[in-house]
């Protein structure tokens, strides 16, 4: 998956930049269009028990939706920041940027629409460089998914309630271990990245654009992962909150380490649009399992925070994506 969405995204990079005005408009619509029918598909297929909202902590749901933006304004810094060296661009268009990621994102398998959506707010020869930003930007967040994911699952696995008798813990842990730092080696020696290029790429356009990526010093990698970790703590946050909000008990260590497996077990899972909260609701059932009887409501609660961090964003997306040209520049 981790090489297959570097090749995607160049490839829909260099085929949208390329069609004419026409195939532009219809192409967001289309997008627009995916995005929406999905959503409503998995409201409508979701079957909610809309009584469990009678009983819910208002001021907690509201509290995780205040903190929605927080999630996205740390994302919107962190690409910021990766684009600095390609395209100096305001806060408020990386904002545009992310959102309209998140759109067309929705209507592409794990999301890979998101690499290319965003660069809709740079130049046209900056594209290329801004979807391999993102690209950098996402595996930061994978790199902190995983560490904390191995945490969780040492402090899941060790509590007394939870079956020990697994025999494939080593090598679960030494595979873990092992694509931890494969993948720290490469974050930091991103040079690699442009020899490996030479050897998968015949035309010379692809390994110029990559060649930027080695440019990265350690210290602004760093930072990257700073804002990664943070961001990730956000978003955890608001799992926790929303349990709360439900009414769901359950001590906060055993919490964190759940829904550090769930962040986790996510990474692993290919999935299309059409089945990602369904997948989402599933994991969150087989992991809270151990911890308490209100499945249904682990589902809601699972459902609930992909409806704050996915659905709200992907509609504020949608209308930057459709909109006038003077509003989200350059569009072409």
């Amino acid at each position: 998956m981790f090489l297959l969405v570097p090749v995607l995204s160049l490839f829909f990079t260099f085929t949208i930049m390329n069609k004419n005005k026409l195939f532009k408009l219809l192409f967001k619509l289309l997008i627009v269009l995916i995005s929406y029918g999905y959503i409503y598909y998995k409201i409508e297929s979701s079957r909610i028990d809309w009584t469990v909202f009678n009983t819910i902590r208002i001021e907690y749901l509201f509290l995780a939706i205040l903190l929605m933006p927080i999630n996205w304004l740390l994302e919107s810094v962190k690409w910021q920041y990766l684009l600095k060296d390609v395209e100096q661009i305001p806060l408020k268009k990386s904002i545009q940027g992310v959102m309209v990621g998140i759109t067309s994102g929705m209507a592409t398998p794990n999301r890979i629409g998101e690499y290319v959506g965003r660069t809709i707010v740079l130049r046209k020869h900056n594209r290329v460089k801004g979807s391999l930003a993102t690209m950098l930007g996402s595996l930061s967040q994978v790199l902190i998914t995983l560490v904390l994911g191995l945490g969780g699952w040492l402090i899941y696995i060790n509590q007394p309630h939870i079956y020990d008798s697994l025999q494939f813990r080593p090598i679960f842990m030494a595979g873990l271990v092992g694509l931890m730092v494969f993948l720290l080696l490469i974050f930091y020696n991103l040079d690699w990245i442009k020899r490996l290029a030479k050897w998968f790429f015949i035309n010379q356009r692809y390994v110029d654009e990559i060649r930027f990526l080695a440019k990265y010093k350690f210290s602004e990698l760093s930072f990257i992962i700073f804002l990664s970790f943070f961001r990730y703590l956000v978003f955890a946050s608001q799992y926790i909150i929303l349990l709360v909000a439900f009414g769901i008990d359950i001590p906060l260590l055993s919490a964190l380490s759940a829904i550090f497996i769930i962040y986790l077990i996510i990474v692993f899972i290919p999935h299309f649009s059409i089945t990602e909260l369904g997948v989402r609701s599933s994991i969150a059932v087989l992991v809270f399992q151990n911890y308490t009887n209100e499945l249904h409501i682990v589902a809601m609660v699972a459902m609930v925070l992909w409806l704050i961090n996915l659905a709200i964003p992907t509609f504020i997306g949608s209308f930057l994506l459709l909109g006038r040209r003077r509003k989200v520049k350059p569009l072409d």
